[in-house]
């Protein structure tokens, strides 16, 4: 076997999309955004959606590299799976998903290998 290549890290986003926007308004929260994502300069997927609901109350948006937004989800709806397995009644509120998303992001960028996204997390407490 030869020597194993060393760990490379994204250095500049790829597939990316751009806005997402927020309102509060009296009876709750709204996200928005556009869903086309560009390769490069190349405007190339024409139906990305960037807004996910996670649990029964939270709304996650995001602008920026794509994958990396995939990669969030995955880890937030494995945190959701694991509530739902707990049976315990329990749900994450928006706020713990922020604080957890907060702590993650910085993490990563701390060690070189940040997520290359701009988050929005929206919800309600019932």
């Amino acid at each position: 076997l030869g020597p194993q290549a060393p760990t490379t890290h994204t250095t500049q986003p790829i597939v990316t999309g751009t806005t997402v926007i927020g309102i509060k308004y009296n009876g709750g929260v709204m996200l928005a955004a556009d869903t086309l994502a560009s390769y490069g300069s190349l405007a190339r997927y024409k139906d990305v959606r960037r807004i996910k609901k996670i649990g029964e109350n939270t709304l996650i948006g995001a602008s920026g590299e794509m994958s990396d937004f995939q990669t969030i989800i995955e880890m937030l709806e494995t945190m959701d799976q694991s509530d739902l397995n707990e049976d315990d009644g329990y749900r994450k509120t928006p706020s713990e998903y922020f604080n957890y998303l907060r702590a993650v992001l910085y993490q990563k960028r701390g060690k070189g290998n940040p997520l290359w996204n701009q988050l929005l997390v929206a919800g309600h407490h019932k």
